[in-house]
């Protein structure tokens, strides 16, 4: 800001803050994160739903839930240890592997 007011002219150099097109940068990040767990629930619970539908068992459904969980544990686990921010690429990887992981359960299931 200070290079900013030194070029400008008189009467335009008393500015204190710039944000160019951050501001609407940090509401979609924002709003990535605050979505993400929702992301989570709802891919969880149409996995579970789907599983339910194909092994026609609920308690390998149960399992597999558990297992994508853990899976999806882990991830976090590792964003949080790696000291990684949440931001809009690690909640758009995180429903990516949600699906992954649903995928290959769904192989081992049946």
């Amino acid at each position: 800001m200070v290079n900013f007011n030194a070029g400008s002219s008189s009467g335009l150099n008393k500015g204190f803050q710039t944000s160019y097109d951050n501001w609407c940068w940090l509401f979609l990040r924002s709003s990535f994160i605050r979505y993400a767990d929702q992301g989570i629930l709802f891919s969880i619970s149409m996995a579970l739903i789907v599983l339910i539908l194909t092994t026609k068992n609920i308690y390998i459904s149960l399992i597999a839930i558990i297992s994508i969980s853990s899976v999806i544990l882990c991830l976090m686990s590792a964003i949080k240890t790696l000291g990684w921010q949440f931001g809009m690429i690690e909640s758009t990887c995180v429903i990516v592997f949600i699906g992954i992981s649903v995928d290959y359960v769904v192989h081992i299931c049946h």
